[in-house]
Formats: structure tokens, C-alpha cells, sequence
């Protein structure tokens, strides 16, 4: 058995509590924790490793990356730029953010 402290977002521990909540509820030959949920979805959930990527992908990375490479098709980075640019960022909390608020 493994060990690992991870952070779920507020609405993915909402799920899980709901989760936990439920299969416990009128069970009463054994019980159900939360680590039992969790691995239950993580052996069991299929993921869209494409989908996940696009989720955390760095747009300024990505730029950097295009710029570093010496025959770019600038047509074949327009579009997966702008798909990046339609999602929702995810929220940054970096030292430069608290550096510009000093």
C-alpha cells in the first residue's frame, strides 16, 4: 500500500464526500471511507489523457516551445493557440503575481 497526500478541488471533494456519503448510506455491514472512494475512482475512471492535457497546458510554455523550433508552420500552431485561448485558465498563485503586488 501506498501513501500520498494530494489536493482535490473544491468540487471534486464535494464529489467525493457525496460519493462516500452515498455508499454509506444504509449500509450496515461495513462502511466505506473516503480512500475507498478514491481509489475505487481512480482504478475505475477512464481519462481523456489528450483532454487532460489541453486542461494544463501552458500557453506561455507552449509559445516559448514554437518560438524555440526553426521551421514553424505558423498555420498549424494558430489553431491549437486559439482552442488554448477559449478554456478557462487555471488560476496562477506564483511568486511573480506577489511580487507585482508588493
Amino acid at each position: 500500500m501506498k501513501r500520498l497526500q494530494v489536493v482535490f478541488t473544491d468540487e471534486a471533494w464535494s464529489s467525493v464526500e457525496a460519493i462516500t456519503s452515498q455508499a454509506n448510506e444504509n449500509f450496515d455491514l461495513g462502511s466505506i471511507s473516503y480512500s475507498d472512494v478514491v481509489n475505487e475512482l481512480v482504478l475505475n475512471a477512464k481519462i481523456d489523457v489528450k483532454t487532460l492535457q489541453a486542461k494544463h497546458t501552458d500557453v506561455r510554455r507552449s509559445l516559448k516551445s514554437f518560438a524555440a523550433q526553426k521551421d514553424i508552420d505558423i498555420d498549424l500552431i494558430i489553431k491549437p493557440l486559439s482552442d488554448l485561448k477559449g478554456k478557462p485558465q487555471k488560476k496562477r498563485t506564483s511568486n511573480s503575481q506577489e511580487v507585482n503586488n508588493v
